[in-house]
């Protein structure tokens, strides 16, 4: 399967569970999800074969989006799940429960960012102190020192 077929398979298979996609060079591709279908979604991508390279976080004034990047290494393509996590709850579910090579990164993007992720099995301190302010996130931009 080559990149282009890739990413219609995707499309085609989620279709109506996609809020957009785009491709912004032969080698990416992100798919924009609702909150609710993004466990489905990532779930969908790692049981065609995708592999999790690792997720982000961006805090974007009213949500955080947490993406999730998926290297499909013989096609040479990463595909890339965005999804909103809205504020003030600022919660998803958690992609642990199906791969726990996610464990982590999540914890990193709950301590750094606020997000929280439902149905983690340890959602607790991976990088900051335990004496670290609850409710303070050092990576949202209302962070004050």
């Amino acid at each position: 399967m080559q990149r282009d077929e890739l990413v219609e398979k995707i499309t085609k298979d989620l279709d109506g569970k996609l809020e957009n996609v785009e491709r912004p060079s032969g080698k990416r591709a992100y798919l924009y999800v609702h909150p609710k279908r993004s466990l489905e979604v990532n779930r969908y991508l790692y049981e065609l074969g995708g592999r999790l390279a690792t997720a982000t976080g961006v805090d974007s004034r009213d949500y955080i989006e947490v993406l999730y990047h998926y290297c499909f290494d013989s096609m040479n393509i990463v595909v890339t799940v965005k999804t909103r996590a809205f504020k003030p709850e600022v919660e998803i579910d958690s992609v642990a429960q199906v791969f726990p090579g996610a464990e982590w990164i999540e914890r990193e993007i709950h301590d750094l960012l606020g997000v929280k992720f439902k149905d983690h099995p340890r959602l607790e301190r991976l990088i900051l102190s335990d004496d670290w302010e609850e409710g303070v996130y050092p990576y949202r931009r209302d962070y004050k020192k």
